[in-house]
């Protein structure tokens, strides 16, 4: 296969900047760790009041594959694993933590998580996952 070029041009529907229906969430990435805070609004929903499944899973798969893309280089998701705990309202103030656990040549292994209340605080949902480098990254300027 081809060596891939990942482009980044700010229309990631979790973290682009020019998405206007995305996610818009901002990283701050410490070595190997990274974090932020989401706050759904009522058009991410599934059921009445509770944040779709699917866009925690979003923010999740995002914590630990952008940060391989910042850390490693060029990389996709290649597998993801989710379990969610407890159900996330719509309008609460979210915090998503990802960390890169383990790294070879070609893989990241990581884990992600969502809580209220900060880095202790309960926990909403967890991943983990394994990304893939497939090539190597452009900033789209």
């Amino acid at each position: 296969m081809d060596k891939v070029v990942l482009e980044d041009d700010h229309f990631c529907f979790a973290c682009g900047s020019q998405n206007k229906e995305g996610l818009n969430v901002q990283w701050v990435v410490e070595g190997k760790t990274t974090h932020t805070t989401f706050v759904a609004e009522k058009k991410f929903q599934g059921w009445k009041g509770v944040v779709h499944g699917g866009i925690l899973a979003t923010l999740l798969d995002e914590a630990m594959t952008r940060l391989a893309w910042i850390v490693c280089g060029g990389a996709l998701t290649a597998e993801i694993t989710v379990r969610y705990l407890e159900p996330a309202k719509v309008g609460e103030k979210l915090f998503v933590f990802g960390e890169i656990v383990s790294e070879n040549k070609r893989i990241s292994q990581m884990v992600s998580y969502i809580s209220r209340g900060g880095q202790d605080g309960p926990v909403v949902a967890r991943a983990t996952g394994k990304a893939v480098r497939v090539g190597k990254r452009s900033s789209g300027n």
